[in-house]
Parts: C-alpha cells; structure tokens; sequence
C-alpha cells in the first residue's frame, strides 16, 4: 500500500516537473513577447521610457504563478534628458502575473514586490512636475476604455515596499516629503465605485516640510504605520480610514481624514488623536520651530490630544487647525519657585475669528481650568493666549493661601506663619514673552488683583519682627500695590496703615527704580518695641544652595524697599520716655530712618519737634544717631528722665527741676541696645533754663562742706540761666557763665565729664558772704558782684567721684591774680 502511495507521488512530482519544465521553456521562448507586452503595458498607463537590464521567470517564487524578478529597473519621464532625475529607480521588482488576464491579453499585476530602489517626484520651479509621467493623452484614453480596462490602479493588485525611499520636492511651494520605506505592504482591492489600500509595515521619516523656514516633521522618525485608505474615482474622493502611526516610542497616534479633490471643492480634512503621549517623545514629530517653543517651555507630561486640520489642497492659504488638549499633572519651575500638580485642558485654533484667515496672528490657546499648586499654595487660572508672534496672555486666577501651607513656601528658619488665611484674585492682560521692556523701564501689560488677608500671624526670624492679627486688604495693579485699610498687632499696639507700594512688579523684573512706599500709619497707644529691632545687629544667613529664591525676592524686597511714612498716635512710651499727640513724617531705607519732624507734647507738657537720622545699614559697626531739635517749655526734670540722664549718673533727674527751652544738636552711636555710646557723643546745646531748682546734687553737698556751711545747699534757686553747652565724646565744654541763685552767685567754666575727667573752676565773689535767706531776690547780671576779690574752687572727678576742693589762684588766671588780688583766708568766710 505504502509503494503505491509513493508511485502515486512521484508520478506526480513527475509530471509537475515536465509541466514547469515545459512552461519554463515556453517562457524562456516567449520572454520578448512578454518583455514587448510589459513595455507596452507600461506605455499605455505612462509617457515615459522603461528601461530593464533583465528579467527572470520565477514560478515558485510567492504562490505559483506567472512571477518575474526584473533587475536594475528604470522609469524616466520626457524630459529625462534635461534634470537627470530618474522618476524610479529599484535594484529588483517582483512580479506576479494573473494568468487568466495575461492569455486573454489583459495584464493584471497580482503581486507586486519593489526592492532596494527609490521613487523621486518633483516640481521644478518653472511649474513642470514628473508626475507627467502618468498623463495619458486622450487616444491612449479612447483604447482603455475599449479594450475595457479600468487602468491603471484597476490593474495592480498586493504591493511590498522593502528598503524603497520615497521622495517629493515641490521647489515651486517650498514643500519637501520623504519617507524610506523598511518593509511596507499594501494590498489594493477594487469595488465598482472605490479602489481601497491597506498599507503596513514599518517607516523612516525622512522629513515632512511645508516651509523650510520652520523646519520639517518627522525629521529621521522610525514608525510603523497601519493606514486604510479608499479612493472614489469618480467622485475624485480619497478617504483614510481611522488608521495608526506608531513611533518608536510605541506612542500610538489616531489618523483619519478626507480628501476631495473635485474641481468645485479641492478641499481636505484631518484629524489625530493620542492618548498618554509624553511631551518629549511628541517634539521630535514636530517641525523645529514648534519643537523649540514648546521645549522652551520645559513641560515634561503626558497628554492626551485631538487635532482637526482642513483647508484647501492647493490654497496658498493655511488650513485651519483646531486642537483639544489634556494633560497629565506635572510640575514647572519659575524663576520664584516651583509650580507643582499642575493639569491643563484646553484648546488651540489659528482662526480665532472666522471672519480672518487663519495664521499665528489669529490663534489663540484657551485653557478655562489650570489647576495647581505653586510650591503649596493651590491656584486656579484661566488662560487665554492670542497672537502667536507676540503672544499677548490674558490670565484670570486666584490663591488660596492658609498658615499651613504659607509656612511650606517660605523659608521656615525666616518665615514662620501660624494662623489665617490669604486669597488672592488677579488679573493680567499683557505680552507672554516680555513682561518687562528693560529699554523701556516699563511693564508690558495691565495687571489688576485683590488680596484679602485675614487674622494672619507672621514672625520674621531674622529681625525678630512678630505681628499679629494682620487683617485687610490689598489692590494692585503693575505699578502699585495699595492698602487702603491694614491692621495688625505687633504684640503691644495695634497699627492702622493705609498707604501704598510703588514699582514693584518692575523691581522684581530688574527695573533700576527704587522699590518705593508711601504709609500713613496711626497707632492710637504706641509702646515703642521697634527701636531694639531696628538697630539690632544684622545676622549672617547662610543661602542654601537650592534656597527657593521667592525668599531671596522678599528678603530683598524689605532691605531695599524705601519707606515713606506719615505717623499719627495719641500716646507715645518708650522706656521712661512719654508724649501724646505725636505727629511726624519719616523715611526707612536700608536699615536707616531718616527723621523728617517730630512734633509731639512731652516733658510735662512741652512741645517738641525733632529730625534726625538713625542709621543701621551695617556701614558701620555700630548703629549711628543724629538728631535735631527745638523744646518749649519743658520740664527739665521730665527730659533728663526721658532720656535716661543721657548715660552718666552724676547729674540726673532726682537734682532738677525747672522750665527748660532749648535747640539742640546730638550725635553718638548706639549699641545694640539702644543706648548711647558715651565716647561717640558730639553735640552743641543752647539752653534757656527758667525757675529752675537743684536738689540735693553731690557736688554741692561737697561744696557745702568746704563754704557757707548754713546754707540750704539741699535746694538751690537760680536765676534764668542762658548758655551754649559743646558736648564732644564725655566732655562737656562750658563755656564762662554766671549761676546766680539764692545761696551763692557762681562764675564757672571748665570741663564736665560724664567720663573721669571733669575740671571745672568755680569763682565765688566775695560779695557772697552777704547773708542770703528766704528774702533774698536774685539778682543776675549784676556787674558789682564780678567785682572784688574771689573765692577759687575746683570740682575735679578723682577716681570716679567729683571732689570740690579750694584753689587759691584759678588755674588759667594764675599770674594775673598774684598782682590783683590779695590771698583771703578761707577761715574767715565761715567767721
């Protein structure tokens, strides 16, 4: 049984083998028939020359048929002979002939295989195009139609692209496509009314350039394509099924569209669509310039995106696109921070108005819902951008900010924040790519916003600066932030401002114009507590090397931002120091106040008014003061409390009383406790003292030991005393004066010395020992007390204490007392 089956078999293989034998010979015999009827099939479709080194019969090659392998093939146009540029070029061509068809004299192709070759259609710019190639002229057309061919579409069947590049140069419209196809199938089926392809396989893009200013798509891209397309012949239709384009980053993309390519319509539409697709595996698809915008940016998400694409096939006019975006969150870094969490869903056209062509001038990018966090705070925008060459931006957006998440954007070893909310609202109206004309010094754009503070509280480490119940709110546009109604705590007043900031939009933007503000500040009972901050010692902060710079912003901001303020308080208290109905005006710039006036009731109810000028701004070790000023009708004793006896304790508040008048001028450094350094002192004092009293000053106790033992050194009168004082360092220059009061008329000049060098000499007329009591009458500037002989003292700081002690000549009219006066025993004063 076995050996008939193989019997069986090999007469098979037998007469198979006679069968293709014979067949080969027929071929082989018939091969310039079938070359003739090939070239003459192609001059039929084409009005070229087809030139082929060789063919060969390949019956198994594929299915069994009539196949062919052509080698070293060739297709030129007419004008071949002119630009040299074969229209198909193709190391080998594989074909398949339908065998019914080719006996009955129609050749139908079944199979079609092109390998290592390329196709080069072009358009020169003087408007001729190799696609000429396939114009048949009309007795050409008259034969088809009565040998009943459908042409030449109608007589191709499967076709494989293997390392075959295709390429279009339009040098007329300046557009460039090419493509190398790697392994690339299209089988081509026919209906009555349609001819439908199927292509598959994978691509390299070479380029897809529509203006070469701009740059191509697809530039080098590896894909794989799975595209169905179907053309109406008479309807002069061609449609692409919703087909795939999948790069080589396995993003896949969504393609189908229209082409109507009737004489009355020469219309098209596209449409795209893709899901997750990373923004850096999209730009290498798009054309440079795109590419360089959108990198520009420095988005890195994923997005899902639909575009629809129509327009004109032959217009000169740009199609009109339309694109629908949503983005996975992702987050993007400000030159003042971080923007995190953030998503977008928007759309893009380029003909914002219908009534315009579209182009970049008319597109507009529209996103109603960004929604993020910058850095911890929640935002939400909405974004409207028009004109693609200088892209004008509107933006509406608000802020949601509380203590929690304040406390996360700033720097928490300077800003800390422990309760309240902040909500902010803005709006902008301006140019997307400059915010800031630097020529110019100006914003580009119209900037508009609230913010709305409530119950904030906030410590600045560095200063030690604590408020607290920061309540208000805050208008601003780009030129002014203004704050019609602020208050808050700093832990003993309440302050009520309202004033505004100036420029600081542009001093954030590098604008040279000073950061500037102008305040009106009223705090109806000031305890003073600014003063120890204010001149306290600046403190090094070491910058973190990723230190978000919104903090170097704001850090910057308070140190370079000058003040202006108007100042306004019932009650003033600083130390010892008190006043009512303070008025005055004074700026704040670089750690420094700059005193314009002070006018306010202190000292007992006199009137004050100063100017001056504290200065911390680190030029100097130690904080600086000068002041300058005029008091009325003050309490001496009040003044010398106030000020905390001006750092000696010799002479001080518990000795004086009195009616004091006087201008004034005082400088000395501070240290950082606010109090004067005595060595650093320099001033010039003028003073007009009334009705004034000394208790119980040392000095004259010690005087009272030496003269006029009965007398009531315990409280002593003086008349109206008018003299300039010149303070330099401790020392006080005295120039020569007269006390006349109601227990000894003195003449003194000298040295005092808050230090330990007072020198002071005392003349004492004679004429003191007249008895002076309660009914005594002062009597100054009586030139018959300057008469006669004198008593000469001398109050000299020993060890730390002033000691009176008699001297029997004055010191610096020595000579001039041995010849005028005679030596007057101290015993007999007593006597």
């Amino acid at each position: 049984m076995f050996a008939r089956i193989l019997k069986i078999f090999g007469i098979i293989a037998l007469c198979a083998f006679f069968l293709f034998g014979a067949v080969e010979i027929w071929v082989y015999r018939n091969r310039d028939n079938i070359f003739q009827k090939t070239k003459e099939f192609a001059n039929e479709n084409l009005n070229g020359n087809l030139e082929i080194e060789d063919f060969k019969f390949r019956p198994f090659s594929g299915s069994f048929g009539l196949n062919f392998t052509l080698t070293n093939i060739k297709l030129t146009d007419s004008l071949y002979q002119r630009h040299q540029k074969p229209f198909l070029e193709a190391e080998q061509m594989h074909i398949a002939l339908d065998l019914a068809g080719f006996y009955k004299g129609n050749i139908k192709i079944k199979n079609l295989i092109l390998e290592n070759g390329k196709m080069r259609l072009f358009v020169q710019k003087d408007g001729y195009s190799n696609l000429s190639i396939f114009k048949s002229d009309s007795g050409k057309k008259k034969k088809k139609d009565s040998d009943g061919n459908d042409g030449l579409l109608k007589k191709l069947g499967n076709m494989r692209f293997v390392n075959f590049s295709v390429s279009y140069s339009d040098s007329l419209k300046q557009k460039y496509y090419g493509a190398l196809l790697h392994d690339v199938t299209n089988i081509l089926t026919t209906t009555d009314s349609t001819t439908n392809a199927s292509l598959n396989g994978s691509v390299l893009f070479n380029q897809l350039t529509f203006k070469p200013k701009k740059g191509g798509f697809l530039i080098n891209q590896e894909a794989r394509i799975g595209v169905a397309l179907a053309y109406d012949a008479e309807n002069k239709l061609l449609k692409i099924y919703p087909s795939v384009l999948e790069s080589a980053t396995n993003d896949k993309i969504g393609i189908n569209g229209i082409f109507d390519f009737a004489d009355s319509s020469k219309q098209f539409t596209l449409n795209f669509e893709a899901k997750k697709i990373a923004i850096k595996n999209a730009l290498p698809l798009l054309n440079r310039r795109i590419k360089e915008q959108l990198d520009s940016i420095g988005i890195q998400t994923e997005v899902d995106t639909k575009v629809h694409v129509n327009g004109g096939i032959a217009s000169t006019v740009q199609p009109h696109v339309d694109v629908y975006f949503k983005t996975d969150t992702f987050q993007y870094s400000l030159p003042v921070g971080v923007l995190r969490d953030m998503q977008a869903e928007g759309t893009f056209t380029n003909q914002a108005d219908t009534t315009q062509i579209p182009g970049p001038l008319n597109s507009r990018v529209t996103a109603p819902d960004v929604k993020g966090k910058f850095e911890s705070i929640p935002f939400r925008l909405a974004i409207a951008i028009t004109n693609f060459r200088n892209p004008v931006a509107r933006i509406t957006g608000n802020v949601d900010a509380d203590s929690t998440n304040l406390d996360q954007l700033l720097d928490p070893k300077r800003y800390r924040f422990k309760n309240g909310t902040a909500k902010i609202d803005f709006n902008f109206d301006g140019s997307l790519k400059n915010f800031y004309d630097p020529d110019r010094d100006r914003f580009n754009g119209k900037l508009s916003g609230k913010v709305s503070i409530n119950n904030i509280s906030m410590d600045y480490l560095p200063r030690q600066v604590h408020l607290k119940k920061i309540k208000g709110d805050v208008t601003f546009n780009e030129q002014a932030f203004v704050f019609p109604d602020l208050s808050f705590s700093d832990g003993q007043n309440m302050l009520y401002i309202r004033g505004k900031v100036l420029d600081l939009i542009p001093y954030l933007f590098g604008s040279p114009k000073p950061l500037r503000a102008n305040v009106d500040i009223n705090i109806p009972n000031w305890k003073m507590n600014w003063l120890e901050t204010l001149l306290a010692p600046r403190q090094v902060v070491t910058k973190k090397k990723k230190k978000l710079k919104l903090v170097e912003l704001l850090d910057d901001a308070i140190d370079q931002m000058q003040i202006v303020a108007k100042l306004d308080a019932k009650k003033l208290n600083y130390r010892n120091f008190n006043a009512k109905d303070v008025k005055g005006q004074f700026t704040i710039k670089n750690n420094a106040v700059s005193i314009e006036y002070f006018v306010m009731k202190a000292f007992g109810g006199g009137n004050v008014r100063v100017s001056g000028e504290m200065d911390n701004s680190g030029a100097s070790q130690l904080p600086h003061m000068a002041m300058r000023g005029k008091i009325s009708n003050a309490d001496v004793h009040s003044v010398f409390y106030s000020f905390d006896n001006f750092g000696q304790k010799t002479f001080t508040h518990e000795n004086l009383k009195g009616i004091l008048n006087t201008d004034f001028s005082f400088e000395s450094r501070l240290n950082n406790n606010v109090r004067l350094v005595p060595s650093t002192m320099k001033g010039l004092l003028r003073i007009d003292l009334t009705n004034a009293y000394i208790l119980n000053f040392e000095p004259f106790m010690k005087m009272k030991k030496l003269i006029f033992k009965r007398r009531n050194f315990e409280r002593v009168k003086f008349a109206p005393i008018r003299s300039d004082f010149k303070l330099s360092g401790q020392e006080i220059e005295i120039a020569p004066m007269e006390i006349e009061s109601n227990v000894v008329t003195l003449y003194i000049d000298g040295i005092y010395s808050f230090g330990k060098k007072t020198d002071i000499n005392i003349q004492i007329p004679l004429s003191n020992l007249k008895k002076r009591d309660s009914t005594y009458v002062l009597d100054p500037n009586n030139e018959e007390k300057k008469q006669g002989s004198k008593i000469f003292l001398r109050a000299i700081d020993e060890n730390g204490e002033v000691n009176i002690k008699l001297a029997f000549r004055k010191k610096k009219d020595k000579e001039k007392d041995k010849k005028d006066e005679p030596e007057i025993d101290p015993d007999l004063i007593e006597k």
